[in-house]
């Protein structure tokens, strides 16, 4: 039995993808506050990373483009976490946005490629609408790094008064869902014309989903 759960989930590197990216939501507040936690973050960090150019399915140049956008995301994120410097976590945050953005394309590429919709394609979509917020989580990180102050958190929530990725990535998430709790603000000009484009791309993206998916099943039916 467990054989065969594993060949199928061999089968569906997106949902493994998926698993993966919610792992990491919820593990990364505990392991934070552990000693030598953010190591084991990196290492998990590499892992998803690994995952996600397997679960862009990328081949020949494309496969080759992924490995070289893989390379500088995990060596600059480890160099970070263990020798910091202002200089080398703009470097990560932008290797990781670079080799995210590049899922992300190769993600929707494989989806709109035919008009069969699979099962791992489902799951594809599923991991690259978390992938897109991961994105604009590590842009928004490199925003509030050059520019302190750019996000403001209400007090009441952020009683450290830290900015970090983790808030950056919940607020990715907001604006990318379109919720808006409202407690995190960006005030810097820069900050707000990349978070309007986060909403706007939010909003296509499922207005794509959608109109795809009702395509595909009129195309089907008839």
């Amino acid at each position: 039995m467990r054989v065969v759960m594993l060949r199928q989930l061999r089968r569906l590197p997106n949902l493994l993808l998926l698993l993966a990216l919610l792992a990491q939501v919820l593990a990364w507040p505990w392991m934070e506050e552990v000693p030598g936690g953010r190591l084991v973050l990196v290492g998990f960090d590499w892992v998803i990373l690994v995952l996600a150019l397997r679960a862009a399915r990328a081949t020949g140049a494309e496969a080759q483009l992924g490995w070289w956008l893989l390379g500088p995301a995990v060596v600059l994120h480890a160099a970070e976490v263990v020798a910091g410097g202002s200089g080398l976590y703009v470097a990560s945050q932008l290797a990781q946005a670079a080799f995210h953005g590049f899922v992300v394309t190769c993600l929707l590429r494989y989806v709109l490629r035919d008009d069969v919709m699979t099962l791992d394609e489902l799951w594809a979509l599923a991991s690259l609408y978390v992938l897109l917020a991961f994105v604009f989580a590590y842009v928004y990180a490199v925003i509030e790094h050059l520019a302190p102050g750019a996000f403001f958190i209400n007090p009441t929530n952020n009683p450290d008064g830290v900015t970090g990725w983790w808030e950056l990535l919940y607020f990715s998430f907001t604006c990318l869902t379109s919720v808006g709790f409202g407690e995190i603000t960006p005030v810097h000009d820069v900050a707000r014309s990349v978070v309007m484009l986060q909403q706007v791309t939010g909003v296509l993206y499922l207005a794509i989903v959608i109109s795809r998916l009702i395509g595909m099943n009129a195309r089907r039916g008839s």
